[in-house]
């Protein structure tokens, strides 16, 4: 079945050049020449893809981002900002906390951005499957995690981490490979939202054994009984 692209860029020359380069490699591709557009486009028909440029008249990539989130604890697809000025580590940063999936400066060769989009389609198809200990289960796949019946409001990354952990009970998981893994890059500068993160997943269990930190190290899923 092929993958539905949108793409929002309020430079149309930009927008097409990269709606012709996504088309040529078989994908189905809609353009949003802004933020406001982009968003009627999703109501109407969620995409299974978007590739959002940073900087738009009427709003930002993270405000964009933001209405998504709006509605739900998640984005429900894969998010790839485009940029062409706001490239520092920070400015990443704000747009994965936000939700995004992956950054990509604009002028990167062309083959680069069509691997990452396959790359994050990728991703979403292999999901991994959901997993239960004790009380708790997670489906990141379907965007949920519950404990005892009791469904926990997560955004993407804290569900993929309280995932893998899961999956992982009773080991200890580098905090690098969590950051490679749940945030794609071993960047350090993200070790605050993968602190961020493990917050906000004891604030929702409201029971903080489940996860234990191993200093220096990592951390543990630790199943409660």
């Amino acid at each position: 079945m092929t993958a539905k692209l949108l793409v929002v860029d309020d430079e149309p020359r930009t927008a097409e050049l990269t709606a012709v380069l996504l088309r040529r490699a078989g994908y189905a591709v809609e353009v949003a020449g802004s933020g406001t557009e982009a968003l009627e486009r999703i109501r109407a028909d969620s995409p299974d893809l978007m590739l959002l440029d940073y900087e738009m008249p009427d709003m930002e990539a993270p405000e964009v981002l933001d209405s998504l989130r709006s509605g739900g604890a998640r984005i429900p697809f894969p998010v790839i900002i485009l940029t062409g000025a706001r490239h520092s580590p920070a400015d990443q940063v704000i747009g994965l906390e936000r939700g995004a999936t992956d950054y990509i400066v604009k002028g990167t060769d062309r083959q680069v951005v069509l691997a990452r989009v396959h790359g994050a389609l990728r991703e979403r198809a292999a999901a991994p499957s959901a997993v239960t200990r004790g009380r708790l289960s997670v489906d990141a796949s379907r965007g949920e995690a519950r404990l005892g019946g009791r469904l926990l409001k997560l955004e993407r990354r804290p569900l993929l981490m309280l995932q893998l952990l899961a999956s992982r009970s009773g080991e200890v998981v580098a905090r690098s490979e969590l950051l490679e893994k749940v945030w794609g890059s071993s960047y350090m500068g993200f070790e605050h939202s993968l602190e961020q993160a493990v917050h906000r997943i004891r604030r929702e269990l409201r029971e903080p054994g489940w996860i234990e930190t191993v200093r220096g190290i990592g951390y543990r899923f630790v199943v409660q009984g």
